[in-house]
């Protein structure tokens, strides 16, 4: 059975306290020193990640200059858009047209004679609604047989096929009307009854017929334009098919008047694209630059100061920029010559004079110039890719310092295990010579009651 150890209590040391100290001192150094390289792993590791973000960012603004959604965007204007609204795709030709709005589409519009209220019964039996060549059928009978009832008959049935009934409450007394929902020549509106009293005749329709219970009050109608003197016609107002790329909508009738219509490119959202491109570049630019950093004042460095790799992204997107585009479908093959220049600090710099010109003389060179096999955007983009692609550049860094990491939580483990080792030695060897002092001191009180105890010569008591 172990008996029980009272550290320190055969010497009065704090043994404890003292091979804790002992431990610790003998652990510090390499502590620290693990410390500090893991320290300088992860600024790097940071560091890495920053010049990753920069360089994503780069790449996403110059493959949005060489998406042909962007680079081949086309702005359409109308001269008045509140009577003709227009859009343009990017498959539209660049154009003027005059456009004279004849008469917006129509959809038809049925009204019964007066009766006398909404709560007028008017007859049984089944109404076939017919709109645009699709009929559905509502049952009336006697419990609801109303005008009223009729009405929401018709608007709740499920398998309406476009037509609404409305209740007006004239002067001179109600009136059901019947709308199409769609508009155009094809859009007409039939109605028959079958079965029942006979009473629902009242609210039939038939468009072929010289004469009718309800009254056509509008006919469904076309929508028609003049387009540059030619006539064209839409079932709705929107007309998509007239001018490729280009669609146009009636919001009023303009008969006597033309609205003029332009479809150019749109060089704003080129001249934005190429802003961000340009940003994102020069934010790369600065983030370089605080990474190679040195301040001379306190001597500190940043953490990719004099870095291999950061150099080498530098100058592969520098040359890439200075590079020549070889497409002979570009007018331009630099990028100093669309007024893109780099500056004395590395920054890209835009003249917009320059810019604003080319754009308007000669937009399709500056699409190539970007966007061809060989232009910018796919050398950058691939440039970039090399550094912040899967098994990039980067990417090896990255897992290269991980591992090293890695590594020094395990010399940190070993370390920890053997000073976990250490402490129980000591322990053991300080409380081995306490163990052993306190005989000593017992040993050395006995002796020195056994001694006190001696008779002494003269002393009566030993006579």
């Amino acid at each position: 059975m172990v008996g029980i150890v009272s550290s320190g209590i055969g010497s009065g040391l704090d043994i404890q306290g003292l091979v804790q100290q002992l431990v610790a001192a003998e652990g510090q150094a390499t502590s620290q020193r693990l410390l500090v390289r893991e320290a300088g792993f992860q600024s790097e590791l940071s560091a890495l990640g920053t010049l990753k973000s920069a360089l994503d960012e780069f790449k996403l603004a110059a493959e949005r200059l060489g998406d042909g959604e962007i680079t081949a965007t086309k702005t359409a204007r109308s001269a008045d858009d509140e009577l003709v609204g227009v859009l343009a795709n990017t498959d539209a030709a660049s154009g003027v047209y005059e456009v004279e709005i004849l008469n917006q589409a129509t959809s038809a519009r049925l009204t019964s004679g007066v009766f006398a209220g909404v709560d007028t019964a008017v007859g049984t039996g089944t109404l076939t609604l017919t709109a645009g060549g699709e009929s559905f059928s509502v049952t009336i009978d006697e419990e609801a047989n109303s005008l009223a009832a009729i009405r929401d008959a018709i608007n709740n049935a499920s398998d309406n096929t476009g037509i609404e009934a409305s209740i007006i409450n004239a002067d001179s007394g109600a009136v059901i009307v019947f709308s199409g929902a769609d508009t155009g020549d094809e859009a007409t509106i039939a109605i028959s009854q079958a079965g029942g009293d006979g009473g629902l005749a009242s609210l039939t329709f038939d468009p072929n017929a010289g004469s009718n219970p309800l009254t056509l009050s509008q006919a469904a109608g076309d929508a028609r334009a003049r387009v540059n003197g030619l006539d064209v016609t839409s079932a709705t107002n929107t007309f998509d098919s007239v001018i490729d790329g280009v669609t146009f909508t009636a919001l009023s009738d303009t008969a006597g008047e033309t609205v003029r219509l332009t479809v150019s490119n749109d060089t704003d959202a080129v001249k934005g694209a190429l802003a961000t491109f340009t940003i994102a570049y020069n934010s790369f630019v600065d983030a370089v630059n605080q990474l190679s950093s040195f301040d001379p004042d306190t001597n500190e460095a940043g953490p990719l100061q004099g870095d291999s790799t950061l150099r080498s992204a530098v100058d592969l997107l520098r040359r890439e920029l200075s590079n020549n585009t070889e497409s002979a479908a570009s007018a331009f093959d630099t990028l100093n010559e669309i007024g893109i220049t780099l500056d004395e600090n590395g920054k890209l710099q835009t003249d917009d004079t320059q810019l604003d010109t080319i754009l308007q003389d000669n937009f399709r060179s500056v699409q190539v110039l970007f966007g061809a096999d060989d232009g910018y955007v796919s050398r950058l983009v691939s440039v970039v890719d090399s550094f912040t692609g899967t098994d990039g550049v980067l990417d090896t860094r990255t897992d290269g310092i991980q591992n090293s990491i890695d590594g020094l939580a395990v010399q940190n483990e070993a370390l920890n295990q053997r000073l976990v080792s250490l402490e129980a030695r000591l322990l053991r060897q300080f409380n081995g010579l306490d163990s052993l002092l306190a005989q000593l001191n017992n040993t050395s009180n006995f002796l020195s009651a056994q001694l006190a105890n001696i008779p002494t010569p003269g002393d009566n008591n030993g006579s």
